[in-house]
């Protein structure tokens, strides 16, 4: 073994241990005291100890030779044999009771306890730790992580090798490698120098042993330092060695089930209270070998190799409990759907049921809506001819004016035309005006025929300033008919807004009638109303103020309800229709109180896109 010496941490199960030591040599001391009488039986001549001759049986006897001398040493006139094999040799020298006691790896031990029932009495205090080192040679520089190991040929002495292999094989999986899918592995047998021998030679890509073997063979001269590495070093505080694995407990020493307790006892004393030279290996107490529990857990091999094949009678056996719970809860579940389910058809007929109602209460409720859209436009189409009514004598009036102008363009044409020699330049000038007068005549029939004709609205990308001004023109002649002037203040910049042309003219004419009937009669001097335009939040307005007598709040309440009106001869349905026609146009209609007396009508409607 290595010149070295390491104290593991005593945790758990080891506390308890260190204290049973302690116990152990309290009772030692004890015995000693007393008469030989008093010692209990007497130990057996010889002690077999079976050793797990890694390194082969001359290394053996020479290794273990210190401890089996130990023994001899605390038990006066027992003489102990040392039998070297390999991992079936002990494994079946246990099971055939062969030897008393067994000295192995922390693997080996673990299968042992589980299947035979061997307990530890003692662990190895050497100073080389339980680990795994990957050689390869130095000159291998396309090899540098466990990972380049795939798809090369690796040796080892054997896959039951805890340090020579099965330390390694937890770090390789933790790699994602498989060294049975991924490397080839070539099994050298023992000693496990063969292992370093292929490696040297080049006859395999890496080697697997047991950590500090490569040190030790370098200290004793049969290796070259330097001539191999280790591969992926792995730090460690349990060791100045370079290892590639985690490092685990020391061998132990473990009696067989067999053993008698009091021999167990009188061993694990004289190996406690043996004083090795210095430099060389001594023993503690049983240290806590969970870990290596852990990483054959995690390899699903030794105590833990039903995990790869656990069968249903397994399973049912294991957890039963659970999977009796698990169809509990199953039947419930199942329970529960099929009464959902039939609630679910249950609420599926019924809202079939409701549904066929709500769909004909649709139907009826569109019909409805059809009906009142028809009576609507009938409604809106009356309007506009009670509109054109309370406008025809001014229509008279913008008619009389153009046929009145070509009568005396045409008398004056015909007064020239007697003259020698005609004026023919006043001639041709005669005739462009009563060509314009016409004009003028038939722009007016125009407006009227598309104001009073039905149709389907359609709204399109509308200038409002265009809209406004046409409806001024309109409204010009039944303005100074009854003696109104209309004052407009037009913006300079107006934004596009969609709608129905002929309906926004109806909306603003109506709003023009009623703002001049306020205005007629509301006191001296001239008969004004006002129309502005101007942009404003994100649209256009349009404002008709009148100087009327302005409106009560009980009035602007009712403004807008159909046949509510304040008009002696009204019907009620201008405003109405007016609503309705901006609030299709998605804009407001409102009342305010004008601040020199009267109302001001607001008309805000929201602007439209370059591109719409």
């Amino acid at each position: 073994m290595p010149n070295q010496s390491t104290t593991w941490p005593i945790t758990g199960r080891a506390a308890a241990a260190a204290l049973f030591g302690l116990a152990l040599l309290a009772g030692s001391e004890v015995a000693r005291s007393q008469p030989s009488s008093d010692a209990g039986p007497s130990p057996p001549a010889t002690i077999r100890i079976g050793v797990l001759a890694f390194l082969g049986a001359e290394y053996s006897q020479e290794e273990w030779g210190p401890t089996a001398r130990a023994i001899e040493a605390g038990l006066p006139g027992t003489a102990v044999r040392l039998l070297p094999l390999d991992h079936a040799g002990l494994e079946r020298a246990v099971a055939t009771a062969e030897v008393d006691f067994v000295v192995t790896n922390p693997g080996h031990y673990v299968e042992l306890e589980t299947a035979l029932g061997v307990s530890r009495i003692a662990t190895l205090e050497s100073g080389a730790p339980v680990a795994s080192a990957v050689l390869v040679r130095s000159d291998r520089t396309d090899l540098n992580s466990l990972t380049d190991l795939a798809g090369k040929r690796v040796a080892v002495v054997g896959t039951t090798a805890f340090g020579g292999f099965q330390a390694a094989w937890r770090e390789l999986a933790a790699s994602g490698v498989d060294p049975f899918r991924d490397l080839t592995l070539d099994s050298v047998g023992f000693p496990m120098t063969r292992v370093i021998e292929a490696v040297v030679t080049n006859r395999v890509d890496a080697g697997i042993v047991r950590g500090c073997l490569k040190e030790s063979r370098e200290a004793d001269g049969t290796l070259t330092p330097g001539a191999l590495r280790v591969l992926a070093p792995m730090p460690s505080d349990a060791t100045r060695c370079t290892v590639s694995s985690r490092v685990y407990p020391d061998w132990p020493i473990a009696k067989l089930r067999g053993t008698e307790p009091a021999l167990a006892k009188r061993v694990a004393t004289a190996l406690l209270t043996y004083e090795p030279p210095p430099g060389g290996a001594g023993w503690t107490v049983p240290l806590d070998y969970q870990p290596v529990h852990e990483a054959f857990r995690d390899l699903k091999i030794g105590p833990y190799e039903p995990l790869r094949h656990i069968s249903a009678r397994d399973v049912l056996a294991r957890y039963w409990q659970i999977l009796a719970l698990f169809g509990i809860a199953l039947g419930t579940w199942a329970v529960h759907v099929l009464r959902v389910e039939r609630l679910v058809r249950r609420r599926t007929a019924e809202l079939a049921t409701a549904n066929a109602d709500l769909v004909g209460e649709m139907a009826h409720r569109r019909r409805i809506e059809e009906q009142e859209a028809l009576h609507r436009k009938e409604l809106d189409h009356a309007a506009r001819l009670a509109i054109l009514g309370e406008m025809a004598g001014g229509m008279a009036h913008e008619l009389n004016q153009p046929l009145a102008a070509i009568v005396n363009y045409a008398d004056g044409c015909a007064v020239r035309l007697a003259a020698v020699p005609p004026d023919v330049a006043a001639l041709a000038e005669g005739t462009r005006r009563i060509r314009q007068q016409a004009d003028r005549a038939a722009q007016v029939i125009q407006r009227i025929r598309a104001f009073v004709k039905k149709r389907e609205p359609a709204q399109t990308r509308l200038d409002l300033a265009d809209v406004v001004a046409e409806t001024v023109e309109l409204f010009e002649g039944p303005a100074r008919r009854i003696g109104v002037r209309v004052e407009t203040a037009p913006a300079a910049v107006l934004p596009a807004v969609a709608g129905d042309r002929i309906q926004l003219q109806q909306v603003l004419l109506n709003l023009l009638q009623n703002a001049a009937d306020a205005t007629v009669g509301s006191g001296p001097g001239p008969c004004t109303i006002g129309l502005e335009t101007c942009a404003a939040e994100g649209g256009a307005v349009v404002a008709v103020a009148d100087r009327g007598a302005g409106m009560s709040d009980a009035v602007k309440a009712r403004l807008f309800e159909p046949f509510f009106t304040t008009k002696p001869d009204g019907l009620g349905l201008g405003l109405a229709l007016c609503q309705s026609i901006v609030t299709e146009h998605r804009g407001r209609l409102q009342a305010q109180d004008n601040p020199g007396g009267g109302t001001v009508m607001r008309l805000w409607l929201p602007a439209i896109g370059e591109d719409s």
